[in-house]
């Protein structure tokens, strides 16, 4: 067993921990590290610092061991055995200062007293003894280990010293007195002011803040007023965040009041509606994080958020609401979208959340004109007002008389489409909704026609896609549902192809039938229990829990994090570029609509509606294609050989084949009954089959005494309105205009005027008008020629053989030019490319890849206008070539002249008269001179076509933006092949 002295050398304490040298060393410490501590005289530690602005902390350590062997530290403590052991030998070892300077976190510390007993032999050094006495928690640091003695100084920082010394503080610093209330700023309960600055975030009035509705803002009623803690500058900053806040909440909400009052459009209430619902989802966001607050610091966190995403609307609502119509509000939506492309991810999602929403009206009505969904209330027809972007008026033709035609139909108005809709798309929108018109019309049990059957084919919704993965996502869905209507052509589609209804799932809440009447009592017991088990289902929380909800709900306090996303969470995350989101999002559903009501049109009009017959006839006739049509016109307007049909007193109408005789009479203009009864039957008995319908004949008219045969369109002959200064030329049958009146009537059936308009048919009468002239000219020039050959009744002169020979010639060589280059080229390219139309058409079975180059109705007009435009240009019936065509005119005038001198020295060789040629003389040499002229003025706009300045005479290869070709070369290699004309030198010369 150990002795005393044994133990008293095992633990003898250093002397570098006794007091003395403890001290002198933390001394040599402090001065070493921190020039801010100085000593003074009396040993006391003066700790000079600058935070918090106190002037010093002073720290007193007295160097009485006694007193620190009372209040010791027990971390250090030795057991009580081993005390008894030492304090023979060593002095108290120092305290270790457990109580530092700064404020205590706690009560005093219970200092533990042990009762001294002898030391026995069994006892264990090792061991404690006495009772455990429970002690309270003490903070333990490291600055109350260096110091030897407890602070009993005040001094800590301002910001731990409480509320009082802060207000104090801020007293002191302002200059004011603390027990004058005039100075001192009103503080209220710091609960109390958070809840009224939350009422003032949340648009409401408060005991602290009232509506002022001459500012239309919120004001403070005490300027002055704040909480114990705060300062006044940062209590300013937290309520002028609340207070804009709070008016950005009134400002919206007076907006969606007074839109709901007036009288709106149907956009201009989604967009109201929308703020409304955004502000009520907004307010409950804060008013549910901000329930149990108790700081204005506090509350600034939560606040802050909504104000900036209130902010941002509020600017948005000045933008959009001055906007007079709805097309001007999504375009005003649109472009705030890609602005909002720059600002943090939920102001992005939130704008574009907002553009799908107030978009729906709009998109709702494209889907009805497309076809996608049932019209709601009054459907649109040419009866009727129109809608939206789609205009019902009459569409009025004026022909080159002045006279008027007027039908309705539908325009568009280009003004009504928002300007992110290319116009491209906005003209297909437009034809696609009246091609759609065209089959409810005529074809009312066609499938497309049809809504119930519509529904099956579960068409896409037209919304708003902004990534990529929903844009993938659409065009899975078009293709599904062209499969559908595919199904539906062939009358294959079944009801269980119907994808089910998400909204009318959702609404099986509502769906248990309850009824008493007619049941037995077992079925009214399970009716009420499955009522009782209706009612007995959770609530929803009663909100609307659309995407923007969702949105605001999900992300309003988790921008932080949202705002600067990483790159890996960037690439996830891509999109489109705003500019491309339209033709993205719209693009894939109305091309598809597009094509299928377009294959489906045109299929409708090439087999029912027999449109190869019509554009057959209108060949035939009209461009005179048809050499019977030609050879029987020619002798029913021309002959002198036939009978005539003139109505004479007291002379018998002869037998046999009748015609007007023009040329042979002299009374002209005939009568409506001689035309009846020179051109009965011509057209009908000279009609061909179209190659492609030869089982199609014409229609006979069993109601007609006469029993003719009726031609697609009646077509007929009539007279043509004329003017007052036409008819007086009318009037003399030596002129070139005698055969003005004369015209084809044709009216295209119900189903072809959108393919065959009153324009296209005044182009194919004005062609026709010209094409009678010169049949006209044709037969007068042969009848020169045979007159040229012949003997009697008198021997033509050289002059009168030349002229003869030279305007037979020259007739010839126009007319050639006319039906060759003019109208059969141009017509043949078009019949060819319209029999590839009708078998690609024919040949097709609806589905995607065979119907992805289907052309529309308005195309096949065009192609059509093309062609006539074409014709009209070699025909030089454009109003630029006028003056040419005029040139023409007077050359065809001066033969019809000549043919009339001649006619009259046939009747003077029969009467024994003898006339001169003189005359004959005049009329060759202006016909020489006029001929020349038209060959000049021909070879120099030759020469401008070749240089691209012009386009007379240029017919174009293959329609729009083909390969053009200069026709008017042929023109003068047929008229002056070997330089004829020229080499006379001058005007009139030889002879």
């Amino acid at each position: 067993m150990a002795t005393e002295e044994d133990l008293s050398d095992l633990f003898a304490i250093p002397d570098f921990w006794r007091p003395s040298n403890w001290l002198d060393q933390s001394i040599i410490e402090i001065n070493r590290q921190n020039p801010l501590f100085t000593f003074g005289v009396s040993g006391t530690i003066n700790i000079s610092a600058s935070y918090t602005k106190l002037d010093s902390i002073s720290i007193s350590i007295d160097e009485d061991r006694e007193e620190n062997e009372d209040r010791g530290a027990a971390f250090f403590k030795l057991p009580p055995v081993l005390q008894e052991l030492t304090a023979l030998q060593q002095p108290q070892l120092p305290d270790l200062g457990i109580n530092s300077g700064r404020l205590r976190y706690g009560p005093e510390p219970t200092t533990l007293v042990p009762q001294k007993r002898p030391l026995e032999e069994d006892d264990d050094v090792w061991l404690l003894s006495g009772e455990d006495v429970a002690r309270e928690p003490e903070f333990k640091t490291w600055e109350s280990f260096d110091q030897n003695q407890t602070c009993r100084s005040s001094a800590s920082f301002i910001t731990e010293a409480g509320p009082t010394a802060f207000d104090a503080l801020l007293a002191a610093a302002r200059g004011q007195d603390p027990n004058d209330p005039a100075t001192v700023p009103d503080i209220l309960d710091n609960a109390v002011y958070s809840a009224c600055l939350l009422t003032l975030a949340l648009g409401r009035s408060s005991l602290s803040f009232s509506w002022n509705s001459d500012k239309n803002s919120f004001i403070k009623i005490a300027p002055h007023l704040r909480t114990s803690g705060i300062s006044l500058d940062l209590t300013k900053a937290v309520d002028r965040l609340c207070l804009d806040c709070g008016n950005c909440i009134r400002h919206l909400q007076y907006f969606a009041e007074t839109t709901y009052t007036t009288a709106s459009t149907p956009t201009r209430v989604a967009f109201a509606g929308v703020i409304a619902r955004l502000v009520t989802t907004v307010g409950s966001e804060l008013s549910t994080r901000s329930r149990n607050i108790r700081s204005i610091l506090q509350l600034q966190h939560f606040v802050q958020p909504v104000q900036q995403v209130l902010s941002y609307f509020k600017e948005l609502v000045k933008k959009v609401a001055p906007q007079k119509s709805d097309e001007a509000m999504l375009s005003c939506l649109f472009q705030e979208v890609q602005a909002a492309e720059y600002r943090d991810e939920l102001v992005q999602a939130a704008t574009c959340e907002v553009l799908r929403i107030v978009s729906r009206p709009w998109t709702d009505f494209v889907e009805e004109w497309l076809g996608l969904r049932a019209e709601d209330g009054i459907p649109i027809t040419k009866k009727g007002a129109g809608k939206g972007f789609v205009k019902v008026a009459d569409k009025i033709w004026i022909d080159d008389h002045g006279f008027e035609l007027d039908e309705p139909d539908y325009f568009l108005d280009e003004d009504k489409v928002p300007s992110f809709v290319p116009k491209d798309m906005a003209q297909t929108i437009f034809e696609t909704g009246r091609n759609l018109r065209f089959l409810r019309e005529h074809h009312q049990d066609h499938p497309l026609s049809r809504p119930d059957v519509v529904a099956l084919t579960v068409p896409p919704k037209l919304e708003w896609e902004f990534d990529w993965d929903a844009i993938s996502k659409l065009e899975a869905r078009v293709n599904q549902y062209w499969e559908a209507v595919s199904q539906a052509l062939r009358g294959t589609l079944q009801s269980n192809n119907q994808e089910p209804d998400s909204s009318a799932a959702s609404n099986t809440f509502f769906e248990t039938e309850f009824s008493v009447y007619g049941k037995s009592e077992e079925q009214v017991t399970a009716g009420i229990l499955a009522s009782m088990a209706q009612l007995n289902q959770p609530l929803s929380d009663g909100g609307p829990r659309d995407s923007l909800t969702l949105l605001i709900k999900d992300r309003l306090y988790q921008r932080s994090s949202m705002s600067s996303p990483s790159s890996a969470t960037k690439s996830e995350h891509l999109s489109p570029h705003k500019t491309l989101v339209p033709l993205l999002s719209f693009g894939p559903i109305i091309n598809a609509q597009s094509r299928l009501i377009n294959h489906e049109c045109m299929k409708l009009l090439f087999t029912s509606h027999h449109l190869q017959v019509h554009f057959d006839l209108l060949k035939q006739y009209f461009l005179l294609g048809n050499g019977l049509l030609v050879s029987r016109l020619s002798h029913a307007l021309f002959d002198p050989e036939l009978s005539t049909a003139e109505r004479k007193a007291g002379v018998a109408l002869g037998g046999g084949m009748m015609g007007l005789r023009l040329g042979g009479r002299q009374t002209w203009p005939p009568a409506s009954s001689e035309l009846r009864l020179a051109l009965m039957g011509v057209l009908a008995d000279c009609y061909l089959p179209s190659p492609s319908f030869p089982q199609f004949t014409p229609a006979r008219n069993s109601n007609n005494k006469s029993d003719t045969t009726q031609l697609p369109g009646d077509l007929s002959f009539a007279v043509r309105d004329l003017s007052q200064d036409e008819i007086d030329r009318c009037m003399n049958p030596d002129s070139l205009e005698a055969l003005d009146f004369l015209r084809l009537s044709y009216k295209p059936p119900s189903p072809l005027r959108p393919v065959l308009t009153p324009t296209i048919l005044l182009k194919y009468d004005r062609i026709f008008k010209l094409l009678l002239r010169v049949l006209r000219m044709l037969y007068v020039g042969n009848d020169l020629y045979r007159f040229s050959t012949s003997t009697e009744p008198v021997t033509p002169s050289n002059v009168t053989t030349r002229f003869c020979v030279e305007a037979r010639h020259f007739i010839r060589q126009i007319a050639s030019y006319f039906f060759d280059t003019g109208i059969t080229a141009p017509w043949d390219r078009f019949a060819e490319w319209l029999d590839s139309v009708q078998q690609d058409i024919l040949a097709s079975n609806s589905t995607q890849e065979n119907v992805k180059n289907t052309i529309s109705p308005d195309t096949l007009k065009n192609k059509q206008d093309d062609v006539l435009d074409e014709i009209m240009s070699v025909l030089l019936l454009r109003k630029r070539q006028a003056p040419v065509l005029k040139l023409l005119e007077e050359v065809f005038g001066i033969v019809l002249k000549f043919a009339k001198l001649l006619r009259l020295r046939r009747v003077e060789a029969h009467l024994g008269h003898s006339l001169g040629e003189q005359e004959e003389r005049e009329l060759y040499k202006a016909f020489r001179r006029k001929v020349e002229v038209f060959i000049t003025v021909c070879r120099g706009l030759s020469e401008k076509v070749g240089s691209g300045k012009v386009t007379f005479g240029v017919g174009a290869m293959g329609g729009r933006g083909g390969a053009r070709e200069n026709t008017i070369e042929q023109l003068l290699v047929r008229l002056d092949r070997d330089g004829f004309y020229g080499k006379r030198g001058g005007v009139g010369g030889g002879g």
